[in-house]
Parts: structure tokens; sequence; C-alpha cells
């Protein structure tokens, strides 16, 4: 790709490295996505953020580019269209239709309060998208206002030109030449009666940040370490009544943002994560215990040269000659057959933490709270996602199965240990 001039974003892109697996895995009803939300304290002016949705686009300017199927790789190319507001809907992350009309990889969903910016995520990482929004949120309240936010932290300026790092593959950037298996033991696998196809259920408990804060710092701990200690502990319970694969262990897939290890100023995808595991009869004997566990293990995995290892072996594998030559239907058969038999069977379940989202002063009086959720998986029913924003932590499990034993234990849990929980559904 030619080299192009600061604040000119290319024609086209490559597929990041996390990226190139995403589109082949998809599926006619299925694709792996994400949400995430801002709710403002009074009703959304379409109009308004419509134009701000534009602006938006125009600052960060790959988020208006379509999916492309190439001759070896699919690509990001640049389009005229500009994608259009929507109302919300009651289910969430239904597939994008991505070969007809206006082709983009997200969609920004308004109801009422509420705008949810919905993405396939080939296209960015919970942080890129979560950068995008709240700058659309800052836009949106300038233009209902009058009063421009600060920019900084995650506020861009949309008066200012898109910079080049942005749209940066930042995986090939800081990958060695060293690089470590990939292979690891399979997962036990929650199981549970299915909801109708198509439909996601969504379960959000709000919990008053402070609060959590309190007692995680009581506890000798952060607020991810409680929560992941809490959720992999109501996970154990609910194996103990399943007779179906005994031997493997619970594992907690928890995503590692990578720019806290690397001066990367990229917007799309460069997280990795560390899959944490508990076998029946190994696991500690108390919350205290599997806490000190979770600390202990994490500090191991998430050193800098053992997460470098891990992701570099990807670039690796993309760098191998005859990969690179094979034409994309065969890569396109090859890639789809590793996520579905490698990818999700290490993983039980997955928790996501955006952590706490640092909204200017004069933003944060403006809006009640934030929301994360994940899409449905293929083999893993349940996944769970946890942001901070305006005093509230939102935890929101979403699932594809009836059944709700585990985040009723982890809520019930929440409050016992203390802490005022809210739930709410869809």
């Amino acid at each position: 790709m030619k080299q192009q001039r600061a604040g000119s974003p290319p024609s086209w892109l490559n597929l990041d490295n996390a990226a190139k697996i995403y589109p082949a895995a998809r599926s006619k009803g299925w694709m792996p996505m994400f949400r995430v939300s801002i709710t403002f304290l009074e009703d959304i002016d379409h109009a308004l953020m419509q134009r701000a949705l534009d602006a938006a686009v125009r600052r960060v300017p790959f988020f208006g580019y379509r999916l492309r199927r190439g001759l070896f790789w699919y690509y990001l190319e640049s389009q005229k269209e500009r994608p259009q507001v929507e109302e919300d809907a009651r289910n969430p992350m239904l597939p994008l239709n991505l070969t007809q009309g206006r082709r983009f990889l997200f969609r920004l969903r308004v109801h009422k309060r509420r705008a949810a910016l919905e993405v396939f995520h080939a296209l960015t990482d919970g942080y890129g998208a979560t950068v995008f929004l709240v700058t659309l949120a800052a836009e949106y309240l300038y233009l209902r206002t009058g009063k421009r936010m600060e920019a900084g932290g995650m506020v861009l300026d949309t008066r200012e030109r898109p910079r080049p790092e942005e749209w940066e593959d930042s995986f090939p950037r800081y990958a060695r030449a060293r690089a470590g298996s990939r292979r690891e033991q399979s997962a036990w696998q929650l199981r549970g009666t299915a909801v109708p196809r198509g439909f996601l259920r969504v379960i959000t408990g709000l919990v008053p940040t402070q609060q959590l804060l309190e007692l995680a710092r009581g506890m000798g701990t952060t607020i991810n370490n409680l929560l992941a200690a809490l959720l992999l502990r109501s996970l154990m319970r609910q194996k103990e009544g399943s007779l179906r694969m005994r031997r493997r262990p619970v594992k907690l897939s928890l995503p590692v943002n990578l720019r806290k290890y690397y001066p990367s100023g990229t917007l799309r995808n460069f997280s990795f994560y560390v899959n944490v595991p508990v076998h029946t009869g190994q696991e500690p004997d108390s919350l205290e215990g599997l806490i000190d566990y979770l600390t202990h293990y994490m500090g191991l995995e998430t050193m800098e040269h053992r997460l470098n290892v891990r992701f570099s072996a990807n670039v690796k594998a993309e760098r191998n000659k005859l990969l690179r030559v094979a034409p994309l239907f065969l890569k396109t058969m090859v890639l789809k057959i590793m996520y579905r038999f490698t990818g999700e069977r290490y993983v039980t379940t997955t928790l996501t933490n955006l952590g706490r989202i640092a909204l200017p002063q004069g933003m944060e009086e403006q809006v009640e709270r934030m929301n994360l959720v994940l899409g449905p998986a293929r083999r893993t029913p349940l996944g769970c996602a946890v942001i901070s924003a305006a005093g509230q932590t939102c935890i929101s499990f979403s699932k594809s199965i009836r059944e709700t034993e585990v985040e009723r234990d982890f809520f019930t849990s929440l409050v016992q240990l203390g802490i005022p929980v809210t739930i709410q559904s869809n």
C-alpha cells in the first residue's frame, strides 16, 4: 500500500491481524459482534445525532469503509455512502447485511435516551468502538447545547484531521521473531436450553462504581479481579451439577488491551486475551483464595514478553508463505475450521471489562450510564461484559440459553458482599 500523507485516509486497508479470522468465521445467521451504548439524561434528537454520526465518521474514516473480497484476503474499502441512524430493536446484534446496499461494519441504533453502537469485530475492538461512540456523543452534545466538550482521553476533536496511526495494524509492528504455541487444553462448556434462533437474552446489573471500588480495595484487589473471581466461582458451582467433560477445566477468557504495553495510537483491533483455567478438585476453597490465584496467574500471563510471544504466533502464521499465496476461498475454509474447533473450544466464557470511561465534566453531567454487551458466540452460550461511567458500573450477561443459574449466583454474591444491584433485562 502506498504511504499516505498525514490526514489523508487511504482508499483501502488490509484487515488487521486479529480481524482476518472474523469474515471467515461468520455464517448466514451469525457473526462475532459486540455493542457499546451511552444513555443520556434527555431524549435524543435523531437529526442532530445523524449530524454527529457524519462528523464522527469524517474524524475516524475507516468506520465508513465496507468489507471487500480480494483474491487472497478480505480488505476494507472506502465508499461514498454514509451510515444512517437507525431505530433500536428489542433484539440486539442481529448479523449485519454486508452484501446489499450500504455495507457498513457497524450500525448506530437510537431509542429515546440511548444511542447504541453495534460493531462487527472485523472493524475494531471494544476500545476503538468506545472511542468512536464517546467522540460521537461529545459531538452530539455540542450540536445540542452549543458547548464543545474538551477533547482528550477517548474524546477526539472532530475538527481535527484523521491521523494515520489510528488505522494502523499494530500487531505486526510490535511482533517479534520469537513465537509461542497457540495450543491449549479444551475447556468445560456450559450447556442449557437454547432460546429461539436470532434472539439474545441480556441481563444487566447496575452497581455503584465507588462502592464496588471500595469493596475491591478492601479485599486487596482490583474490580476486574474481583468480578472475574466471582464469575469463576459461579461457573465452578454450575459445573458441580454437570457430568459432561468434568476433566476439562472451567476457563475464563479475559481480554487484554495491548495499548497499555505499546505506544500504539490505533483504533482498530489491538487486544489479546488470557484464558484462566480452574480444574475441579484444585480450585481455591474461598473467594479470597480465588482472587489470589487470579492475581498471580494474570500477573504472570500479562507480562509483556509472554503476551508478545503469543500474538507474534498469529503474525507469524499470517506471514507463512504457503498461506499468503493460497486463494481466499481456501483460506476461508481453513480459518473457519480453526475458529470452530480451536478458538471457542478453549473457553468456557468471556469476561471483558473496558474499565472506567473518563468523560469530560460537561459531558458526564449529561450522561446516565454506559453499557457493553457481547454478541452470541458459537460454542459458548454465555458472555459477560463490564463498563463503568458516570458513577455506575454496568455488568451485562448476554446469553443464548434460558437457564439463569450463573448470573443469579454472581449477582447474589455481590449483594451478599454488601453491593446493591439493580437488575434490568430485555
